[in-house]
């Protein structure tokens, strides 16, 4: 260890992200930030997947088998992807309109409400 000074907000053995306001700490994100965080995600994850879908079964399946194969859970695989299966109607999925995603939510930004 050496004897030079620290820079300001650094502690010994510490990390300096919040104490220099480098970064937001956690604890001041509000419940409204992270739950339009978490819709973001899931928005992106859904349209990931429907370009997933595009490319075909065969696509989808090579990626169930990696995942099965890195988490060591191809059997929960097999028996999700069996009950989606056997308990999931085609024609009633596509009456409903089950069978997309909703679309895009529009958000007005700025402009009088």
């Amino acid at each position: 260890m050496t004897a030079a000074p620290r820079p300001p907000g650094l502690r010994p053995g510490g990390a300096a992200e919040i104490e220099t306001g480098l970064e937001q700490p956690v604890h001041t994100i509000s419940a409204d930030q992270s739950q339009g965080t978490a819709d973001l995600a899931d928005f992106r994850l859904q349209r990931a997947v429907a370009r997933l879908h595009r490319l075909g079964p065969r696509a989808l399946y090579e990626m169930l088998v990696e995942l099965g194969a890195q988490r060591l859970i191809r059997g929960d695989i097999e028996a999700l992807v069996e009950r989606y299966v056997t308990r999931l109607n085609p024609e009633m999925l596509l009456v409903a309109g089950g069978d997309k995603f909703a679309s895009a939510p529009i958000h007005a930004v700025g402009g009088a409400p």
